[in-house]
């Protein structure tokens, strides 16, 4: 029959094909067999060790049950197989896209969220991070306070900073926040520095004082002005520490070597720095001293002095008022050192004086005034002198007398210099002031201050 005989043709060509299917899945179920098998009975290697890093990650492995069907136990196979490529080849392009993002943001848009904190706790258990988080500071569980001492306001106390261990260097005792002068704030505005005064108790110098009132810069952004990229960083690295302003601002940091009771004392040399950038802006929070104290071996001491208006303008239009403030108030601080630092361990026949930028040019006025005689012993200038062209201004009666018409004050004659007096400590220092366009130029820069330096130091007389 024409249909039996078909039949027989298909089932003749079907057999063949069945025959080689059930081959092949018994050769797989075989080739799983023996992988399972192998898998049970060769040891695990263990991970390998990277430096001096050391993991004890259990290897386990799953395996289906032996009665699983092999055709399942195939798909399966084949199917983490699969996933495990794509896992991988996604992973890459993962790790491609990261990298192409870290090299987009270090040209497009640097660092920019770069903080400090501040604990306001006054519990000596509580810990505060009082400088950049990316310094190498070992933050302890609680702070490290220092060995009381006592200096001329009064006794005092600091915290001890580690490093890491591979870092080599030495415990640092930090005194932040330590006052030089009384503040000039009410009527001594625009008067020299006062001596300053004691306190009562114990005074624990742990935290950053605020900075003097200042113009900050432009950092927009380095489209928006011609500023290179890594000057932009540097600008970002230094905001954190510029956030809180104060007329009460007459503060030093004092940074030392720790030193172990038992090896007994030791006579420190002591480096002063001015910090620089501007007349109008900066502090000296932001140059942290603990990693020269300790490789240098010596007392590293930073510097608030006053800035802009309040730190060089002339209060009157008579010659003879007293102006530069700025450097009366470095030259406290100088006062300060030669009177106290002793009970740090300094020696205060060894004191340096440093500076970049304008401070830098500071450091050179001061080495020429006759009242700083004493103070310090050796100068060292960094990309700036008293020589600069941007160091002096020859136009400060010009200026005294726009900043008096824009705040209102009166300005008829040398009779009227008290009344302009009077009114520049009553009027409140604003935004608006420190940034009139007269403040960015060299305007409140010193004028002569050698010779303006020649006045009598009657706070310490």
């Amino acid at each position: 029959m024409p249909t039996a005989a078909a039949a027989a043709d298909a089932t003749a060509s079907v057999a063949p094909k069945l025959n080689s299917i059930d081959g092949r899945i018994g050769n797989e179920s075989q080739n799983a067999t023996k992988y399972r098998l192998a898998a049970t009975q060769a040891p695990v290697e263990p991970p390998p060790v990277i430096g001096d890093i050391t993991t004890t990650t259990k290897a386990t492995t799953t395996w289906p049950s032996a009665l699983t069907d092999a055709t399942t136990l195939t798909a399966k196979t084949i199917a983490q197989l699969a996933f495990k490529s794509a896992k991988a080849n996604t992973l890459e392009l993962s790790f491609k896209q990261r990298m192409a993002q870290l090299f987009a943001s270090e040209e497009e848009q640097p660092e920019s969220t770069l903080t400090t904190t501040t604990t306001a706790a006054a519990s000596p258990d509580s810990d505060s991070s009082t400088h950049h988080p990316e310094r190498r500071h070992v933050v302890p569980d609680k702070l490290l306070y220092t060995p009381e001492l006592q200096i001329k306001q009064g006794r005092l106390m600091g915290i001890t900073r580690r490093f890491q261990v591979t870092s080599g260097l030495r415990e640092v005792d930090q005194y932040l926040g330590l006052p030089y002068a009384e503040a000039p704030t009410g009527s001594r505005r625009f008067m020299p520095p006062g001596a300053p005064l004691p306190w009562q108790g114990l005074k624990i110098a742990r935290h950053l004082p605020p900075v003097c009132p200042q113009k900050l810069p432009d950092v927009s952004g380095p489209s928006s002005v011609n500023m290179s990229q890594g000057r932009y960083r540097h600008l970002m690295r230094l905001m954190p520490y510029l956030k809180t302003e104060s007329e009460d601002c007459l503060y030093l940091n004092v940074y030392v070597p720790h030193t172990d009771p038992v090896a007994g004392p030791k006579q420190h040399a002591v480096l002063v720095y001015l910090h620089g950038e501007s007349f109008e802006w900066n502090s000296g929070n932001a140059y942290d001293g603990s990693v020269l104290a300790s490789y240098g071996e010596v007392i590293v001491v930073t510097v608030n002095y006053r800035l802009g208006v309040l730190g060089f303008m002339r209060p009157g239009i008579d010659a003879h008022n007293i102006a530069n403030y700025a450097l009366l108030d470095q030259i406290a601080a100088l006062h300060w050192i030669k009177e106290n630092i002793g009970s740090f361990g300094g020696d205060n026949t060894r004191v340096t004086l440093m500076g970049h930028s304008t401070g830098a040019a500071c450091v050179n006025y001061l080495m020429v005034s006759p009242v700083a005689s004493g103070l310090f012993h050796r100068a060292i200038l960094m990309s700036g002198s008293a020589m600069s062209d941007w160091a002096a201004s020859n136009q400060s009666l010009q200026l005294t007398m726009q900043i008096a018409q824009s705040l209102d004050c009166p300005l008829a004659g040398h009779e009227e210099d008290d009344a302009l007096l009077d009114c520049l400590r009553q009027r409140r220092v604003s935004r608006r002031v420190l940034n009139e366009p007269y403040t960015a130029t060299p305007s409140t820069l010193p004028r002569h201050p050698p010779l303006l330096l020649t006045i009598t130091n009657h706070a310490w007389a």
